[in-house]
């Protein structure tokens, strides 16, 4: 089976993919990388690279989506196919923008366990966002991460600007997924990205806001089981 690397986001670690993994471990050599230690999206993706197999397949989310991009723009040629999750074109959209650099000022002040608190409801859907599962996966993903961590990888999101470039020049089997309700990477994020690669299938999902793996797992799965196995 070829290699399928799965990039987590923003204060995540493998349990975001949990119920994907159970899946796709049929169907690919599954590596989930460690995004936690570099301070710079090209960190990050040179370091994925640095693990992968000569060719093979890339499924990002959030913050992963951009590093995972920004591994396209680094070497496409070495990627079979591409999945992007809770995706823009590049950066943040202005919201989310302002509410990281708020996040920032509030960890590093000490207030980490308020962040945690305020941003949870932020970031699910409505059904969600009393879900006590959901929560505690988000809360202990975050500390196990940890906030000097965190705290690079919002920086490292907050310094991209603009969309990727040759976003027009992917053209390896692509979808990118998005919650119908999500409030970070918008609907409208998704469908520009969308226009901006050549032949992307763009699936939006119902009931779901930002963690799409976590609000919808059995979903997310069959769509990115049907992704790496399409001919």
């Amino acid at each position: 089976m070829s290699q399928l690397i799965l990039i987590p986001g923003l204060f995540c670690d493998r349990r975001l993919w949990r119920d994907q993994v159970a899946v796709l471990e049929n169907y690919a050599d599954l590596s989930i990388a460690d995004i936690t230690p570099q301070s710079t999206i090209a960190e990050m993706a040179a370091a994925v690279l640095e693990n992968a197999d000569d060719n093979f397949s890339l499924a990002g989310f959030s913050l992963g989506s951009q590093v995972a991009l920004q591994i396209m723009n680094m070497a496409r040629h070495r990627v079979e196919r591409l999945a992007l999750l809770s995706a823009t074109p590049g950066g943040l959209v202005p919201a989310a923008e302002a509410s990281i650099r708020h996040a920032i000022e509030m960890i590093e002040k000490g207030r980490f366990e308020q962040y945690l608190t305020e941003a949870y409801p932020t970031y699910f859907a409505v059904r969600g966002a009393n879900d006590g599962a959901f929560r505690l996966t988000f809360v202990r993903m975050a500390r196990a991460v940890g906030e000097e961590a965190g705290v690079r990888q919002m920086r490292a999101l907050l310094a991209i600007r603009g969309a990727f470039s040759n976003l027009d020049q992917i053209n390896c089997p692509t979808v990118i997924v998005g919650g119908r309700e999500d409030r970070r990477t918008t609907p409208e994020a998704h469908r520009q990205l969308a226009e901006e690669i050549p032949g992307s299938r763009l699936v939006m999902i119902d009931g779901a806001a930002h963690f799409t793996p976590i609000e919808q797992p059995g979903q997310v799965a069959d769509v990115l089981r049907d992704w790496i196995t399409c001919k």
